[in-house]
């Protein structure tokens, strides 16, 4: 259902996720530190873009799709947190690229298609009402 503004929110939210698996978390002059060299965050980045892919293709079960989408997003809040632990608790010489943002960007994005998922199930409650 790609005509729908909820699923591009999710196709987005996938593509930022996604992303990150190829991208550098820290780096300094010497090394670099990525987010799949770390397991937890590998494990927290694979659930949450699989739940975000998946999410997509539940477009006719939308009480499933909006219980997933909360989910994920509290998953992305619990790896934006601990991202921000790790940008906290650094060592002097390291900075943070700009994908350190992306779990939250991709938080955002799913509640927001969350909001319109929900929106349409109220509209399809509504019409089979009148019936």
């Amino acid at each position: 259902m790609i005509q729908r503004i909820q699923t591009l929110f999710l196709l987005a939210a996938t593509g930022l996720l996604f992303s990150m698996f190829f991208s550098d978390m820290a780096y300094n002059s010497s090394e670099t530190i990525k987010y799949t060299n770390i397991t937890a965050l590998l494990i927290m980045l694979i659930v949450t873009c699989t739940i975000s892919f998946v999410t997509i293709f539940l477009y006719r079960h939308r009480v499933i799709q909006i219980r997933l989408t909360i989910l994920n997003s509290l998953i992305m809040l619990g790896l934006q947190g601990w991202v921000m632990w790790l940008f906290f608790s650094r060592p002097e010489d390291f900075a943070f690229s700009i994908t350190a943002v992306f779990p939250i960007v991709a938080a955002i994005l799913t509640f927001t298609a969350m909001r319109y998922i929900a929106r349409d199930e109220a509209m399809v409650r509504s019409t089979s009402r009148l019936r």
